[in-house]
């Protein structure tokens, strides 16, 4: 059984990016509780835009991933990574037989939207860790974007973050099988 955890900085309306991807107005601090929270997962997963904005930064954000496990989602074929602890795939489907084959339990996806999304649809996220940071935008990119899904969530704790993050953890409830909603 695997333990899926999808965590994202947004603004306080749940946008991660302005229309164009800029991502200045989340603050630092998310990147360094994103680095805290990964270790305690076994794989972060990435979409290809999310990699290919990573890759423009300095590169000590490169650095900071060094002995991270880190599984790129794209639909691109044939891509090689000059990163060893870099692997593409280009499904979902594909990134689990990954994570089966090479025994990670613990997934831990950071965007984007699209990738969040997705997995979300399949029905197979277990925790939900948003860090809002103190900044609205009237438009960007969503939280989720795709096909249509719903889900029940249940809060189990806040953390006031430095810099006024406010850091909200759910889980996601299985309305199938998850009496105290019925």
């Amino acid at each position: 059984m695997k333990n899926i955890t999808i965590e994202m900085a947004c603004s306080i309306n749940g946008l991660i990016a302005t229309e164009d991807g800029n991502e200045d107005f989340l603050s630092f601090r998310g990147w360094e509780i994103m680095l805290e929270l990964l270790k305690e997962y076994d794989v972060l997963i990435w979409g290809r835009k999310t990699w290919d904005n990573i890759l423009t930064w300095e590169n000590n954000y490169i650095k900071d991933l060094k002995d991270t496990n880190i599984i790129i989602l794209s639909k691109t074929i044939n891509i090689e990574s000059k990163f060893p602890n870099v692997t593409y795939c280009t499904s979902i489907e594909e990134c689990l037989k990954v994570c089966e084959k090479l025994k990670y339990e613990r997934l831990f996806i950071s965007g984007g939207a699209t990738i969040n999304n997705a997995f979300m649809e399949k029905g197979i996220v277990d925790n939900i860790i948003l860090n809002y940071n103190p900044f609205v935008l009237n438009k960007g990119i969503p939280l989720f974007k795709g096909n249509y899904f719903e889900n029940r969530l249940k809060l189990e704790k806040v953390i006031k973050e430095k810099e006024d993050i406010l850091q909200v953890h759910y889980s996601v409830i299985d309305d199938e099988n998850d009496i105290q909603w019925k």
